[in-house]
Formats: C-alpha cells, structure tokens, sequence
C-alpha cells in the first residue's frame, strides 16, 4: 500500500480569514485522532487482558522504563509532534518561540 504524499500541489484552501487558525485546527484534529487511536487500542487491551483474568491497571503504574524503552518512546514523541506540526512546515521562523515573559501578552519573541 503506498502512502498519501504530504506535500500538495497548488494553493491550500483557507476556511479562516486569520493567519494560523487552519493550521491550528489541523493540529487540533491530528491530535484528536491520534488520541482516539490510542484510547481505542488501550481500552481493547484491557479488556481482552480482563477477560483473561489479568488486571493491567496495577502493572502499568509501577512499571519502569528501561534505556531501550525510554529512547523508543522519544522517538515515538518526536514522530508524533512532526505529524501533529506539519501543518505548519514553513509558516513560521524556526526561531520564533513563546516566552514566560510574553504568555500573557500572546506575542512571539525571537530566542536568545
């Protein structure tokens, strides 16, 4: 099965008139439906693990990371946050970010 291209031809529709709110949005539904997937999976596992008589509840709060795991969960998160941001490929200057000091005015500054 081949994969959809992420990068389209021709001008993106816009359906808000202000700068970033598609994008936005497009961020809100991808996280959405990476949500979904993940609630699905866990409540399955559950209860098929119920069913056969395991309580999983338990064992995933005082479960450890080993080094293996815990670097295979970062890339799972960096993979994540590049789908969730790649609405936003090229919008903004990589050295743009929010800072404490301006999360109150709704202003980007430049970093240091």
């Amino acid at each position: 099965m081949s994969q959809l291209p992420m990068h389209h031809r021709g001008k993106q529709p816009r359906f808000f008139a202000t700068e970033g709110i598609d994008e936005i949005m497009t961020m809100v539904l991808e996280l959405t439906s990476e949500i979904y997937v993940i609630k699905k999976r866990q409540y399955v596992l559950e209860k098929v693990a119920g069913e056969q008589g395991i309580n999983l509840s338990e064992g995933i709060e005082s479960y450890e990371l080993n080094e293996q795991e815990a670097k295979e969960l970062e890339t799972f998160r960096s993979e994540l946050i590049a789908r969730v941001l790649r609405s936003t490929e090229g919008q903004f200057a990589p050295t743009q970010r929010l800072t404490d000091g301006d999360a109150g005015a709704g202003q980007n500054a430049e970093a240091a």
